[in-house]
């Protein structure tokens, strides 16, 4: 009984398989900076916290300071922070 050779499996079986891969058309890669989504996140929580302070003027809270509206200044400082690093780092600045 005769047997049909058999390529080694190290080698791919006996077969040679050749594949022609093109380089795709070359694009730029545009990596967006963490500052830029840390940026978004201040803005959003600075708009959260400023609507929260702003309605507590409607009902104020039993705290010593509350006549300061703190939400109201906190919130106004992250959304001016957060509109600055979203600026700054947005996505396809040069």
């Amino acid at each position: 009984m005769e047997t049909e050779p058999r390529g080694d499996r190290n080698r791919g079986g006996g077969r040679q398989v050749v594949a022609d891969v093109e380089e795709p058309a070359h694009r730029e890669h545009h990596i967006i900076p963490v500052w830029f989504f840390i940026g978004v996140q201040l803005l959003i929580y600075g708009i959260l916290i400023f609507f929260s302070g702003l309605s507590e003027f409607s009902h104020p809270p039993d705290t010593v300071l509350s006549n300061l509206h703190a939400p109201i200044w906190w919130g106004a400082l992250l959304v001016a922070i957060g509109g600055i690093y979203v600026y700054l780092f947005r996505p396809g600045r040069k």
